[in-house]
């Protein structure tokens, strides 16, 4: 690989950043954060000045310092060989630390990057995870798909992420910093209006831990449920006379049309429409029903029987009352 190839990779790395590929320099973020306690991986590449290219060897050890004094408390996840300085800082503490590279690889390849040092700042809590609802409206029936990406401060104590409830199957991924959490199930109406949160606990390597969550309200749409008629008959209640009716029903989004119906021998006519309705009674054994309707679908509601007594009937009974009968 030729040095201005390998010099174009190292810049691609951190897009924006100078290069020159007759001159030492660091290729770090000016800026990295992690919580206290806890570790971060500092991204870092570095170029040489022409000439030194073949002093870079298996024995060229990293040195991060801080004031001018080494810090000993890194690990090297790069290969220096390849001009990868990638370093975790571990059981970071202070806040606004600032960190340059010397490298090491005996004479005469010794060289403090101090142009270009990273600050490792601290946050006192976590940032709270980013929940991604559905991309379409889900309809009940159908597979509803969460996911939930929390920041990963540092790759060798990732945060766990949970969801309440757990209402189906989930799948964590990590990649780079961010850690993303699948959750999948079926919906259902039960769901509508339900709240769900994802939560992202953090163990700091000394034994701390901190959690922060992120809640969504589920929206389902679902055909009407639970669609009931129900009737009283006006006073007095006889035949001929009339019956109100009231047809109620769950849906989302909301019923936009109640349609009635009564059954009279083997015949089923339709006599109206609305959530309410009166109509008359015409023999002793009128039975009812409603029908709710939304864009979702349509539901029928149980038969609604009124048992009635004739005029004759009940005068017989009380010949008194002449008109006025007993509401059954």
């Amino acid at each position: 690989m030729t040095g201005s190839w390998r010099l174009f990779l190292l810049c691609s790395l951190l897009q924006g950043a100078g290069c020159n590929a007759a001159e030492f320099e660091a290729l770090m973020p000016e800026r990295v954060t992690t919580l206290r306690g806890s570790c971060v991986t500092v991204p870092c590449s570095f170029t040489v000045r022409d000439g030194f290219e073949d002093k870079l060897h298996p024995g060229c050890i990293s040195i991060w310092r801080k004031d001018k004094k080494s810090f000993s408390t890194t690990t090297l996840k790069g290969n220096l060989k390849a001009y990868n300085c990638t370093t975790t800082f571990n059981d970071v503490l202070e806040d606004n630390g600032q960190y340059d590279l010397r490298i090491d690889c005996g004479d005469p390849l010794k060289y403090n990057f101090e142009e270009n040092p990273v600050t490792i700042r601290i946050k006192g809590l976590p940032d709270a995870p980013r929940l991604t609802p559905p991309k379409e409206p889900v309809v009940e029936g159908t597979p509803v798909e969460l996911g939930c990406s929390a920041p990963s401060y540092c790759h060798t104590h990732p945060p766990t992420v949970t969801w309440t409830p757990a209402l189906g199957l989930s799948t964590q991924l990590q990649q780079d910093d961010t850690v993303t959490s699948t959750l999948t199930f079926n919906a259902s109406h039960l769901h509508h209006g339900n709240n769900v949160s994802c939560t992202a606990a953090y163990y700091i390597p000394s034994g701390n831990r901190t959690v922060t969550s992120t809640r969504y309200q589920l929206s389902i749409s679902y055909a009407p449920r639970n669609t009931s008629a129900v009737g009283s008959p006006c006073l007095p209640a006889r035949e001929g006379g009339c019956l109100n009716l009231t047809c109620t029903s769950h849906a989302n989004p909301a019923v936009s049309e109640f349609t009635w119906y009564r059954i009279h021998g083997e015949h089923i006519l339709k006599i109206g429409t609305g959530s309410s309705l009166s109509s008359q009674l015409w023999n002793a054994n009128d039975v009812f029903f409603c029908e709710a309707r939304n864009k979702i679908g349509t539901e029928k509601s149980d038969v609604f029987k009124i048992d009635i007594q004739s005029k004759l009937i009940q005068n017989r009974i009380n010949p008194e009352l002449g008109d006025v009968s007993k509401c059954f």
